[in-house]
């Protein structure tokens, strides 16, 4: 029997390389895989099953980002099932008369899809909610709140809906309601320079994508956990520089809800509501900067972050009551607390009726 040769250092090296590879082969499509399934770094469009869109794909045919007009929505998802039913104007509220009663105060309020009231049956939304608790002490139907929320719009898609279509219902009060979302939204879609004067809206240039972030989720681990990327297609120090560039833009712009206020002869209050992992830290992200600028300049704040912190500490911090985990929006409960929170911030003002 002949003695087998021992491995030589060449071989050892090329059996290591081989080993290596096919682990390499079999490793990255089983990482796709899992992190497919868990969709850990899926964009907010892949998790709704649309697949990926660039958040700097902003290319509307309109200035007035609002839902179909007279439509009805019915939606089906993992953690509740609601019905959407929108105005002439594609709203989620009933056809309000533009003309006023001798004795009636407008409440509008102005936001995004939390505003709207994703997830909540109608009658449960927060707005609903404030309107009916308002009244209560009140004569009957002397305050009717006018909802101005759509999914995906941010503040300055509210002001342009506000001067152009809103202003005729001559709202006594007008609400913005804000929240660190629209950091993000204006940060891809810009300012005002966003309405193109043939009616349309461009978005900010997109940087340009990193490679294989539209199609593998471990593209995007690996840019995300080693390159330190963010779903803004930039790199965190980047992203935050943008961020603050945004919050600067959304600075301003309240300072001209609050000279529109000034000029048509309503109140204007800003409104801030934290996202689960902000109320659980009870900080902001970024909003403080937000409110310590609206405050510096005689702006009416209703922070409702206290108020719903200490909904979740009677609750032993079970944030799920709150905030559906997967979806992130309120729970019907968390709808009731943010309108109990307005509410407390609005009595508590010298100005109201």
């Amino acid at each position: 029997m002949r003695p087998q040769k021992k491995p030589t250092a060449k071989n050892r090296v090329r059996d290591i390389v081989v080993i290596a590879l096919i682990s390499l082969c079999l490793g990255i499509p089983a990482a796709e895989i899992a992190l497919r399934f868990t969709c850990a770094y899926c964009t907010w469009t892949e998790e709704n099953g649309q697949g990926f869109v660039s958040p700097y794909a902003v290319r509307e045919k309109t200035w007035y980002h609002v839902r179909e007009a007279n439509s009805v929505t019915r939606f089906d998802l993992p953690e509740f099932t609601y019905e959407l039913k929108t105005n002439s104007l594609g709203l989620r509220d009933i056809e309000h008369p533009l003309a006023k009663k001798p004795d009636q105060f407008r409440l509008m309020a102005i936001g995004d899809s939390f505003t709207e009231g994703w997830g909540a049956p109608f009658e449960q939304t927060w707005l609903n909610l404030l309107g009916r608790n308002l009244n209560a002490q009140n004569p009957p139907g002397n305050i009717e709140v006018i909802c101005a929320g759509a999914s995906g719009s941010d503040p300055f898609y509210g002001y342009r809906l506000l001067v152009d279509k809103l202003m005729p219902y001559q709202p006594d009060w007008v609400l913005l309601v804000v929240n660190d979302s629209d950091i993000h939204d204006i940060l891809v879609r810009g300012g005002m320079e966003r309405f193109q004067p043939d009616g349309t809206v461009k978005g900010v240039d997109s940087p340009e994508l990193p490679w294989g972030y539209a199609s593998s989720q471990f593209a995007r681990f690996i840019l995300f956990e080693v390159f330190d990327y963010t779903h803004s297609l930039v790199r965190r120090p980047e992203r935050n520089r943008r961020a603050l560039a945004a919050l600067e833009l959304l600075k301003q712009l309240v300072l001209d809800y609050q000279a529109l206020a000034n000029s048509q002869g309503f109140r204007f209050s800003l409104v801030i509501h934290p996202y689960s992992k902000e109320l659980q830290r009870h900080q902001y992200q970024h909003l403080d900067g937000l409110i310590e600028f609206a405050l510096q300049h005689k702006i009416d704040v209703i922070d409702t972050k206290p108020y719903l912190f200490e909904k979740l500490a009677a609750r032993d911090g079970r944030i799920e009551d709150l905030y559906w985990p997967e979806d992130k929006h309120l729970t019907n409960l968390g709808y009731r607390y943010l309108a109990e929170a307005v509410e407390i911030g609005l009595l508590s003002s010298n100005d109201w009726p």
